[in-house]
């Protein structure tokens, strides 16, 4: 399973990606199921000729690429039809617009399983009655199954939206990195008055944190439009835009509600920090799991090293992530060989080794985390603490257990498919809620790196 795991290594994602990404091209999927090809009277005026996805029209073929990727990749299995169907034809209901476009004599419905067929009833119907553009409603259909129908960690994005996440999660244009979760604490794909917008992090000098917002603000409205009912990842791609312009985001905060207009831009993206002999330790902020960290991470290495200090403050506050291959390599500098985590999908589960020989594998080590410590973060912070005793300090990580694989569609859209899970060595896993740490630590805001790691070194004393 050599290429299995290859794809596996790729990345780690809560949204969505102008990182690099796999590009996957996939034949159209046969129907589960396949459907009769029939014709029938969706109106007086219109024939729908509903058929499998053998050979879509290009208005179907993101559906159906869609649909036979959850078959073949889902870290669930094979996709509830009925389930997705009902939500794509409440996308499709919804569906508004002020085009128009002549209907076509025979319009032809491509669907992946026979569930789907009241979706092209309801196409066709309103093809007949209002004319609506066939390409975007099915796109609307698609949009809405993705966003409500699926996990978090699962999403379509559009070939306009295409960037609006990057691989770590953040979003662009604003550089945060935003969440909604109900009451008990689960993940939800739609927002509304139990899942809340909130903010998780916002990167400093960047956009959204030069504007002022803050961890805990709740986003209500994106351009005057409330978010409530509506989607988190068509919400998310709104607010990131094409990474020009502005946008305005409406917030409540401390019972207050604010607004805020950001002017968007190209991220500035954190890079590695540390410092030697802060109170008889050393201090390694790693910011993200990008593909330059490792490489990133050499020079400070070398001068911890050579500081000879046997405490070390390893900081994964506010790091969102990012690829696997990343993470192994920064692990292989802790931990001198063996397992650093363990993935599970359909048929495949994985251990991930490090390798021998590493720099840092000698000092006391003490992590710091918070609700911003997400995916391939929370995963070094577990490996840590299984394999080198390390203690976590701070409060509950993010909670993202997903491993993904980005797919270029036709349509120069993406599908990010969720296709395992991970735990650490001992099993531990981020999936219910988050990592929670040995000591619980409110960071104080604005804090020095030497006020954080003194707040380190007094609590693990």
């Amino acid at each position: 399973m050599v290429t299995v795991k290859r794809l596996l290594a790729v990345a780690l994602l809560l949204g969505a990606c102008s990182a690099p990404t796999t590009t996957q091209t996939t034949e159209a999927p046969t129907a589960t199921t396949s459907p009769r090809i029939v014709t029938t009277s969706a109106a007086p005026t219109q024939e729908v000729s509903v058929q499998t996805c053998a050979t879509p029209p290009v208005t179907f073929s993101a559906l159906c690429e869609v649909y036979g990727l959850l078959e073949t990749w889902h870290v669930d299995g094979r996709p509830d039809a009925a389930l997705l169907a009902d939500v794509a034809l409440r996308g499709l209901q919804d569906f508004t617009t002020t085009e128009t476009e002549p209907p076509p004599r025979t319009l032809i419905c491509a669907i992946p399983h026979e569930a789907f067929t009241s979706v092209c009833d309801e196409l066709g119907a309103r093809v007949a009655s209002d004319q609506i553009p066939v390409g975007p409603a099915v796109e609307s259909a698609l949009t809405y199954m993705s966003d409500v129908g699926l996990d978090p960690f699962t999403y379509y994005l559009p070939p306009d939206q295409v960037g609006a996440f990057r691989v770590n999660g953040i979003v662009g244009g604003i550089g945060v990195l935003l969440d909604a979760r109900d009451a008990a604490g689960s993940k939800c794909t739609q927002v509304n008055s139990i899942c809340r917008l909130e903010v998780v992090l916002a990167l400093e000098d960047n956009p959204g944190f030069d504007a002022g917002l803050q961890p805990g603000d709740v986003i209500t409205a994106v351009d005057g439009v409330s978010v409530d009912g509506r989607g988190f990842t068509s919400i998310v791609t709104e607010i990131a835009g094409d990474e020009t312009g502005s946008v305005t985001l409406r917030i409540e905060r401390d019972g207050e509600t604010v607004e805020l207009a950001i002017e968007r831009s190209e991220l500035n993206v954190p890079t590695v920090r540390y410092a030697e002999s802060i109170g008889g330790a050393a201090y390694l902020s790693i910011p993200d799991f990008e593909f330059d960290i490792p490489a990133l991470l050499n020079d400070a290495i070398e001068e911890i090293v050579a500081a000879g200090e046997t405490t070390l403050v390893v900081d994964l506050r506010d790091n969102p992530g990012g690829y696997i291959d990343a993470f192994v390599e920064v692990a292989d500098e802790f931990v001198d060989g063996g397992v650093v985590m363990i993935s599970d999908g359909p048929g495949e589960h994985l251990e991930y080794e490090a390798g021998p020989g590493g720099a840092l594998t000698t000092q006391r080590l003490i992590v710091l985390v918070n609700q911003g410590t997400a995916s391939a973060a929370e995963m070094l912070a577990g490996s840590l603490r299984d394999r080198r005793d390390a203690v976590v300090v701070g409060t509950t990580t993010f909670g993202k257990d997903a491993v993904q694989i980005p797919f270029t569609l036709r349509n120069g859209g993406e599908f990010h498919v969720a296709v395992a899970r991970w735990t650490t060595p001992s099993g531990e896993t981020a999936g219910q809620g988050g990592l929670s740490p040995d000591i619980e630590v409110t960071w104080p805001a604005g804090a020095s790196i030497e006020e954080v790691v003194a707040i380190a070194l007094d609590t693990t004393a």
